[in-house]
């Protein structure tokens, strides 16, 4: 059966924040768009967002390893995301050779969301993907490079989890491959050693001990989501290592966890 060749990549991290790191990524996927690989890139932006909230004197908080987000935090947020980080990347993947296109989940109404939970405040939880404007940026041989933020029923904004976000966007494009870049190895035991491989069951384990936690709590459940939804593969990549995506890809090289039904 021919590969699917449709990858979505939520892309944060230090291979997002090391110049080195993210150049590396970058030609990695220009060689591989030449191999016939299409690719969606969904952003975090976590540092950028930090930063301008601590300039503004505004306080960082965060539940269940999701950000707070108050009305104050959210302009930040989409100053952060759908601003600055989204038009470095685009900038630095045409530099590649790459004709990359920066839209938010605002933009064709892509990602639609409703409010998560009270505690979260302005924080969404994906009801659906309209996937045309992501559909027709790939068709005309361009790389969508998406910013999480969302709109409510009603038009209003929404923050949304970067790799929520892009475990749902792989799910509505029936994506070949759902990568999680990752700034650690992988999942980890209690003691720091990495799964190389879990299935829902062994996580349901982990999380009801504690052991996935924190950030890690939303990125297995985007690739378990990815997976129930048809996604073949769901993957937490090491975005410390150069050449980790190509070699996944092409080799079947894993530098991380993957994540099974």
């Amino acid at each position: 059966m021919e590969e699917n060749k449709i990858a979505v990549i939520k892309f944060g991290g230090h291979a997002m924040d090391i110049p080195e790191l993210r150049s590396a990524f970058f030609a990695d996927l220009a060689e591989l768009a030449g191999a016939g690989y299409k690719f969606v890139l969904v952003h975090g932006g976590g540092p950028r967002i930090n930063a301008l909230l601590k300039n503004l004197n505004i306080e960082s908080k965060f539940v269940r390893g999701l950000r707070v987000t108050d009305s104050e935090t959210l302009t930040a947020v989409e100053m952060a995301l759908c601003g600055q980080a989204n038009k470095e990347l685009v900038r630095e993947l045409s530099k590649t050779g790459l004709n990359a296109a920066g839209i938010s989940g605002e933009d064709g109404r892509t990602l639609i969301a409703s409010p998560l939970d009270a505690e979260l405040g302005r924080v969404g939880k994906i009801g659906k993907v309209n996937r045309e404007l992501i559909e027709c940026l790939i068709d005309g041989g361009f790389l969508p490079v998406v910013a999480p933020v969302a709109l409510d029923e009603s038009g209003e904004v929404l923050n949304v989890n970067a790799d929520t976000a892009a475990g749902a966007i792989a799910s509505a494009l029936n994506a070949g491959h759902f990568i999680l870049v990752s700034d650690v190895p992988g999942a980890l035991d209690q003691d720091g050693r990495l799964f190389s491989y879990l299935s829902k069951s062994a996580i349901d384990d982990l999380i009801a001990k504690g052991v996935i936690h924190g950030g890690m709590l939303p990125k297995v459940d985007a690739c378990l989501r990815a997976r129930e939804n048809g996604c073949e593969t769901a993957f937490i990549l090491d975005g410390r290592k150069p050449g980790s995506l190509k070699n996944y890809l092409l080799n079947a090289e894993m530098a991380g966890t993957e994540i099974d039904l």
